[in-house]
């Protein structure tokens, strides 16, 4: 993929490990993350959280750093988790309830050490961010959608409670009714509805949004770094805040997915939604 470049900066060095690409602009004040595989629609697989989870270890001490990126390559920011992962789940192959939870657990833990960072973070949103996806609308400091965003919860419509602490995050966002339009009754959301309910906090014209969180990023790394830092210790979200939630979806999802019916929704699920 293509470097970028900034006003302060000639070159930008880049990384990758796997499906995530991570680059530094602006003599390394801002990192930005990518997931990149667009040809699956940056599908969540182990792996590909693996390759985050890296990522983030290799920047979360430097002192250089002013603010994250997280965005996705192609149309779509992410169609949720990896078909694969998604049909071994229910295969009973990784075994039985209490081996599903320590999977799911592991699974929730390899995306959450954006929480981790000193720095705010946001992300950029676009095209399909489904399933487990919207996480990265509710966990980062800001979320800014791209006017095609369809972003939608689709835990319910496969007999699966959901995870990642999506419930509580939509919560401490949105309130108690809209949350339970979009996680019960599973409710698509484009990028203004987005905006309008306050899952995110700008929707920019088509192909815009990447251009508005890097002037976001660029004017965080322009403030004091030590007020920044300050700020984002006293007023980010935690991993410690989901951890009682984090256990109780994967103890959930851990016999969710024994089921015959999830076996049978999601059968139905994927040749539909997966390429």
């Amino acid at each position: 993929m293509s470097t970028l470049t900034s006003e302060k900066s000639n070159t930008a060095t880049v990384n990758s490990e796997g499906t995530v690409h991570l680059e530094r602009l602006d003599q390394r004040a801002i990192a930005v993350l990518t997931l990149d595989d667009p040809k699956r629609a940056n599908a969540m697989s182990p792996a590909m959280g693996d390759a985050f989870t890296a990522h983030i270890r290799s920047i979360e001490n430097d002192p250089s750093l002013r603010t994250v990126i997280v965005r996705g390559a192609g149309k779509d920011f992410s169609i949720g988790g990896h078909r694969d992962m998604l049909m071994k789940l229910g295969s009973g192959e990784l075994g039985g309830p209490k081996d599903l939870h320590d999977f799911m657990m592991k699974f929730y833990n390899r995306w959450l050490p954006m929480l981790d960072l000193p720095v705010p973070v946001i992300s950029v949103l676009q095209g399909d961010c489904i399933g487990v996806a919207p996480v990265f609308a509710l966990a980062p400091d800001i979320a800014i959608a791209d006017e095609t965003l369809n972003l939608q919860v689709t835990f319910a419509g496969l007999a699966l409670y959901p995870g990642m602490a999506l419930p509580g995050l939509l919560l401490r966002k949105v309130g108690r009714s809209r949350t339970a339009l979009m996680a019960i009754a599973g409710e698509a959301v484009n990028g203004r509805e987005a905006e309008r309910l306050g899952l995110v906090e700008r929707c920019m014209p088509a192909g815009k949004a990447f251009e508005e969180a890097l002037r976001i990023a660029r004017n965080i790394a322009a403030a004091g770094s030590e007020t920044v830092r300050l700020l984002k210790k006293n007023i980010g979200l935690r991993k410690e805040d989901l951890a009682a939630e984090l256990e109780a979806n994967a103890l959930q999802q851990g016999n969710d997915f024994t089921t015959a019916e999830y076996r049978k929704r999601i059968a139905i699920y994927l040749p539909n939604n997966y390429a």
